[in-house]
């Protein structure tokens, strides 16, 4: 992570945290965003767009550098050749961000029905599941700016302060629904897209994702809209959430696969709105807590009392989370504990919620989005990375440390609880 240029600032806890595990953990973090759009776009258009992308995102001209004593701190890198690669495919396999160099890649490549594929892969310092969309957004307003449109006069975004130097306030109030008190039920609000045709209306699929999908050990489920409409529906009558109960379906597979009887669920905290400076966060980059709970498997029963108890621990354990303030000497010190293959298997959870709002007017002409994040080194694991686009959900699955047999049993584990298989529908 060594570099040159101008210096910035130095990376917050939670950006040091995400450098070194992506540095540690060969990859762990690492953000990776499919998504389509209606049209063939020639690559010297694509070009102009991604230089005036750039220079509206300050993010995107970042390299780390470590400092030794100093830690590690955000530099400009030196002007080069952007990392873009236009192809007549993209293929499935990682994308490996070198240490010192640019923090992004792009691919693009034609798509079915003469649209145009991208594939995003972002650095987990400069980008969290919550703000992939931003990036995306900002990307395809470049693409499609009218013509005449000068992009030179693009406001320039402000790059996300040190959160380390913000007031956390904190949250108290209950986001699962379960541990609320009697008699005050949770209101959930649905999230509905009024889209023409056959998907928008929910029967049919995006023909940029498909229904299910594996590649290694990464699994993609992509439900319609009826299909997620119903399971969010089936969730909240029972209050859950629907991440909290995929999440907990999925630690009790991934304890059967180990052979364990505890897995550590780590679930992603959203803070922008948690600090009293909150105005200050309103750009793309990295601002989330990890939660963790300790949930112990059960070998049939109630799946949906499993999923409750999960959410209401992880509801408390979030309620009483703070930053922690230590130096990124310690930081580094206590990733490098998590690269030990010991101790129990981490489901990782990140559910980004409806990403429709993010990506404003280009929502029309897109046929795809969906986001994974790389695994990495380190103890058995698994990401789950939820979100919902043209009112459908997606469910991106990647693992590692895993047998062979796991992506098979994963798949097989995430649709019967996405699509409420009869075994876990009410009597």
């Amino acid at each position: 992570m060594r570099g040159s240029g101008r210096d910035v600032r130095g990376l917050s806890g939670t950006e040091a945290s995400a450098a070194y595990s992506h540095t540690l953990l060969a990859g762990s973090g690492r953000l990776t965003v499919h998504f389509a759009v209606e049209g063939v776009l020639t690559p010297e258009r694509v070009e102009r767009a991604v230089e005036a992308w750039i220079g509206r995102l300050p993010p995107l001209s970042l390299r780390i550098q470590d400092t030794g004593g100093g830690g590690l701190r955000f530099r400009t890198g030196p002007s080069g050749p952007c990392p873009v690669e236009a192809s007549s495919a993209i293929d499935e396999g990682g994308d490996e961000l070198a240490e010192g160099g640019r923090l992004w890649r792009l691919r693009v490549a034609a798509g079915r029905g003469g649209a145009t594929r991208f594939r995003l892969t972002l650095h987990p310092a400069i980008c969290d599941g919550y703000s992939t969309a931003r990036y995306v957004r900002a990307l395809l307003d470049a693409l499609f700016a009218p013509p005449g449109h000068d992009g030179g006069r693009v406001r320039r975004e402000a790059l996300l302060p040190d959160t380390d130097t913000l007031t956390y306030e904190g949250g108290s109030a209950c986001s699962c629904g379960v541990c609320m008190p009697s008699g005050a039920p949770r209101r959930l609000r649905r999230l509905s897209y009024a889209g023409r045709g056959a998907y928008g209306a929910g029967r049919g699929r995006p023909p940029e994702v498909p229904a299910a999908e594996r590649a290694g050990d990464a699994v993609t489920l992509a439900l319609t809209a009826h299909e997620s409409r119903r399971l969010r529906d089936w969730c909240g009558a029972r209050q859950l959430t629907a991440s909290g109960f995929l999440s907990a379906a999925l630690a009790d597979a991934l304890a059967r696969e180990t052979g364990g009887e505890e897995v550590t669920v780590a679930t992603s905290v959203a803070l922008r709105r948690r600090y009293a400076e909150r105005a200050l966060l309103a750009e793309p980059g990295c601002a989330t807590g990890t939660v963790r709970v300790a949930l112990r498997s059960g070998a049939g029963g109630d799946p949906v009392g499993r999923a409750r108890a999960h959410a209401a621990a992880l509801c408390s354990a979030e309620r009483v989370w703070r930053p922690d303030r230590r130096g990124h000497a310690g930081i580094r010190r206590y990733v490098e504990r998590d690269t030990a293959v010991t101790g129990a298997p981490v489901l990782r959870v990140t559910d980004a919620g409806s990403v429709d709002t993010a990506l404003g007017p280009h929502v029309r002409r897109m046929t795809g989005f969906r986001v994974s994040a790389a695994p990495g080194g380190g103890p058995p694991s698994g990401f789950l990375h939820l979100s919902s686009f043209k009112g459908a959900l997606t469910l991106s699955l990647t693992s590692g440390g895993l047998g062979t047999g796991w992506p098979a049993a994963a798949e097989r584990e995430l649709a019967e609880a996405a699509l409420l298989r009869p075994a876990l529908l009410p009597a």
